[in-house]
Formats: structure tokens, C-alpha cells, sequence
């Protein structure tokens, strides 16, 4: 039995928000949409938000699965996972979306995830206080593959961490100082 060991570091964020300071009310967070115009607007499959340019040294914004954020009503958190390839990134935000199936999984050499992706269709979360608040899970391109320079790597984590109010930092070992190297890009 093939035994690993995932660790994970939740760094939170300033995009977090407060739920004592940011009382909405109940109407302001109904989402607008019917549950089937819902259904449509937000697939149950992975959507590419930003993507590697031809070269793989650019990234560039998809938009029409941005705009699809648009149509969210009220507070959203965003957890993202940053990692080495093939460290299990999208097989832990598979499980932590409660799937089998869901981000791409692949046996081969070559990683599955270019860019970084979100899960087309949000959870809705109700807090403890009682607010109710929209979960985006996003997956990222992981760090140090083939052909790909450590300038490229430091953008995918720039940008993952600008986008979530929770990072998770994967890895298939412990922690160690070279990781932490990496991360200082």
C-alpha cells in the first residue's frame, strides 16, 4: 500500500472578511438566479481562469470564465492550492470538494493543470453567525516542471495568492528550507 504524506500550510489572507463588521442583510445575499437558470450558469466541471500564454512565460485572463464570478451574489472566499507538480494539488481540492472525480488527475509525467483553474460551480457556506457565503476552489499549475522557469512558477503563486482568502501550500514531504526558498521568488 503506497502511503504519502500531504502537508498543507493555510495562510489567510487580507481578502477574508469579518463576519462581525459585515452584516448583510439575507436579501442582499439571495442569489437572483433560479436553481435551474443556476445549474446552467455555473457547470459542475473545472473552468480555466487564467491560462499559459504559447510560450509558457505569460498568463493571460479567460475571461468569459471570469464574467461567470459576476453573477455571484454576496461574500465570496476563495481557497486555493499551490504546490511542486505532482504533489497531489488537485487530488486534495478534490476531496475537499467532497468528489471522486473532478479536477484532472493524470498517472504520467506530464501535469494536468496549466494555469489556474476554478470549480465551475460555487458552494454556498453558512457560517456560524449565520451569513452565507460563496466558496470558490481553485487548482494551480504546479511548481518546478519541465520547461517551465522559476519567473513563470513565481507568477502562478502571485497571482493564486492574490486571488484567495485561504492558500493552501501542498507538498508529498515535509516542509523543508528549499520549499521555503522557493516560496521567497
Amino acid at each position: 500500500m503506497n502511503r504519502f504524506l500531504i502537508v498543507f500550510i493555510l495562510v489567510v489572507n487580507c481578502n477574508t472578511f469579518d463576519t462581525k463588521d459585515n452584516q448583510i442583510n439575507e436579501n442582499v445575499i439571495r442569489d437572483e438566479l433560479t436553481t435551474k437558470a443556476f445549474e446552467s450558469a455555473f457547470p459542475e466541471k473545472p473552468l480555466q481562469l487564467v491560462r499559459p500564454d504559447v510560450h509558457h512565460k505569460r498568463l493571460v485572463i479567460v475571461e468569459e470564465n471570469v464574467k461567470l464570478l459576476h453573477r455571484l451574489v454576496g461574500p465570496v472566499a476563495t481557497v486555493a492550492v499551490v504546490g511542486k507538480f505532482h504533489s497531489g494539488k488537485s487530488f486534495l481540492m478534490n476531496q475537499l470538494m467532497g468528489k471522486s472525480s473532478g479536477f484532472g488527475i493524470g498517472p504520467d509525467t506530464r501535469p494536468k493543470t496549466m494555469g489556474i483553474w476554478m470549480w465551475g460551480k460555487p458552494t454556498q457556506y453558512t457560517l456560524d453567525s449565520g451569513l452565507k457565503v460563496w466558496i470558490i476552489f481553485l487548482d494551480t499549475e504546479g511548481f518546478a516542471a519541465n520547461n517551465v522557469s522559476e519567473n513563470y512558477d513565481a507568477k502562478i503563486f502571485a497571482v493564486s495568492t492574490l486571488l484567495s482568502s485561504h492558500l493552501l501550500y501542498n507538498s508529498v514531504k515535509i516542509i523543508d528550507q528549499s520549499d521555503i526558498d522557493y516560496l521567497e521568488l
